[in-house]
């Protein structure tokens, strides 16, 4: 991702490394954050044995951006994280900035043995003193402990890059490479800065690289001519539910131009024969991963077994640079989530939903069944909590709107509703604690949700200490976001107003590591 989108922000050096962590840091009881100072988006996703390998662009000296490396963690359970030494570093001057991995396990790289075949990490090379962007490899011949760069870097030069990018090869990054088992050929995917176009690129040894085509917005039927400045672009396959389809997946952030302004996550599908990716016409109402401000970079893990079958995503929480008023570190790890495509009332739709793993961690404080819930009546005031998982299956009455208020104290509280008269979902952060760090920190952000065949509606809401991700149906909407308030405001509330609302099922439970 571009440098200048994160360049402001809090100024902290590594003489703070030996702080205690305070309560009033926020730091989150089930999200992922860095041990200390900055993180973005997440890179290089994949899956090593029985280890959930997270890297991502993080600075070790400071929390602002700058000094890009890739960060590493691994985790069983995708909950827990053993934070581990930076995975790919920039002691050659040159910084690392994102990209992807992948299991090559027929060493066609060469780069290790057949008896031991190497995972890749395909990375961006950011010089900053010539503002060059090249693409690079490293590897791994040891399980993803250490990573060693390909002397041979760069892989793809500026001067490669050049006949293909406006900037001559300075705003070329964010590589997606996999191997395409129908053509026996690598392929890369790469993101042009500020110019609305991913290049596609082929190999067949990882080293040596051909242009293949461009990908731009004149490629896709009716996709949003303000949805600009693509970047960290994902590939995959994934199946239509309930059918024998399969569809390939484009999934990428733009810039500008998201429901919630600024940067969101982009899903376009379509089929793709080695080199040419045919995009379907979009809906400009289905496209979006994600309705809130703080889902940014997403990414998904390579190398998941077929007896698992998931295809797991993750993002960074955090649309405002250095703001958000964190003094130990800076950025959020989204909680992993399911990434699935089913027909839904005619269209084909994005589900998401939180990865199963989290339910080992989490204890039933409440459970109702079958109550109507009145305007007269207030539900879970007797609860407290900074990191919960709340499920409420409801049938809403015509002029209904539901109402759930979480971190809720004296002055402050972030409100999910769901409005029945025009089957709106929202996200109220106005008074969600401390919103004047950033102009784009408050405000409501909403999408629409339909009610299923029954006519019930779903909601999960996941809360820790500063953030709430909201899940809609099946996981056809999503909404995430940071929020700051203070330590006391834990409680919530459930109530309705303008009709009855009969509620299936609320469960609420409390997250603990």
């Amino acid at each position: 991702m571009a440098p200048s989108q994160f360049l402001a922000g809090l100024i902290w050096t590594s003489s703070f490394s030996s702080l205690v962590r305070a309560d009033d840091d926020y730091r989150p009881t089930y999200h992922f954050v860095p041990d200390q100072n900055w993180m973005n988006e997440p890179n290089g996703l994949i899956k090593i044995g029985s280890e959930w390998h997270l890297f991502f662009q993080h600075n070790p000296t400071g929390n602002f951006w700058g000094n890009i490396v890739w960060g590493h963690a691994t985790s069983t359970d995708l909950v827990s994280w053993t934070h581990l030494p930076t995975a790919i570093g920039n002691d050659d001057g040159v910084q690392s900035f994102t990209g992807t991995a992948w299991y090559d396990d027929a060493n066609t790289s060469g780069v290790g043995t057949s008896a031991n075949p190497p995972y890749l990490a395909f990375f961006t090379g950011y010089v900053p003193s010539s503002g060059v962007q090249d693409q690079r490899l490293a590897f791994s011949v040891d399980q993803g402990a250490t990573w060693t760069k390909f002397q041979g870097n760069p892989i793809i030069s500026k001067d490669e890059e050049a006949p293909h990018d406006v900037s001559g090869g300075l705003e070329a990054r964010d590589p997606k490479v996999f191997f395409h088992d129908a053509t026996k050929k690598w392929v890369m995917i790469l993101a042009h800065g500020g110019q609305n176009k991913m290049t596609f690129w082929t190999s067949s040894d990882t080293k040596t690289w051909t242009w293949q085509n461009d990908f731009t917005s004149e490629d896709i039927s009716r996709f949003p001519s303000s949805v600009t400045g693509w970047e960290v672009p994902d590939f995959f396959q994934l199946a239509v539910e309930g059918s024998s389809d399969k569809k390939w997946v484009l999934m990428f952030t733009p810039a500008q131009g998201s429901p919630a302004t600024g940067n969101g996550v982009v899903g376009i599908t379509g089929s793709f024969d080695g080199t040419v990716f045919k995009a379907d016409p979009v809906d400009p109402t289905t496209m979006w991963l994600d309705y809130g401000r703080d889902f940014d970079g997403a990414l998904s893990w390579e190398n998941v077994p077929t007896s698992d079958g998931r295809r797991v995503i993750a993002s960074v929480m955090n649309s405002y640079g250095g703001n958000p008023p964190t003094n130990t570190w800076k950025g959020m790890l989204s909680f992993p989530r399911t990434l699935k495509l089913k027909n839904i009332g005619n269209k084909l739709r994005f589900l998401q939903e939180p990865v199963e793993e989290l339910s080992a961690d989490s204890t039933s404080v409440t459970h109702l069944t079958d109550q109507t819930l009145t305007p007269a009546q207030t539900l879970l005031s007797d609860i407290h909590g900074r990191a919960l998982d709340i499920q409420i299956t409801f049938v809403p009455t015509p002029g209904s709107k539901l109402s759930l208020a979480v971190r809720k104290g004296t002055s402050q509280q972030t409100v999910v509703s769901y409005t029945q008269s025009n089957g709106s979902l929202s996200v109220d952060r106005s008074a969600s604690g401390n919103i004047f760090y950033d102009p784009a920190a408050g405000g409501v952000q909403s999408a629409a949700l339909s009610p299923d065949g029954s006519g019930a509606v779903q909601l999960r809401v996941l809360v820790d200490e500063c953030s709430v991700e909201v899940y809609g149906g099946e996981g056809e909407v999503a909404i995430s976001n940071l929020i700051f308030p203070a330590t006391a405001s834990d409680g919530l509330s459930l109530i309705t107003t303008g009709g009855n609302v009969d509620l299936y099922d609320v469960e609420v439970l409390k997250v603990a590591l």
